[in-house]
């Protein structure tokens, strides 16, 4: 079987959450240390990594 890396779904996980500090291509955590359910990321993700699209598309 060969190693294939994991597909990301939801492309805010591409950059480093400011609120739980994961990395790029983890989940979020809550603050008790659960994981968010279903994939889903924090507001904060989201707004930076539609900050980090949008830098690209400027120039």
């Amino acid at each position: 079987m060969t190693h294939r890396e994991p597909t990301i779904h939801n492309r805010a996980l591409m950059v480093t959450c400011p609120h739980c500090d994961s990395v790029p291509g983890a989940f979020c955590y809550d603050k008790r240390g659960s994981r968010l359910p279903d994939g889903r990321v924090h507001q904060r993700r989201t707004a930076a990594y539609t900050r980090s699209t949008a830098k690209g598309q400027a120039r």
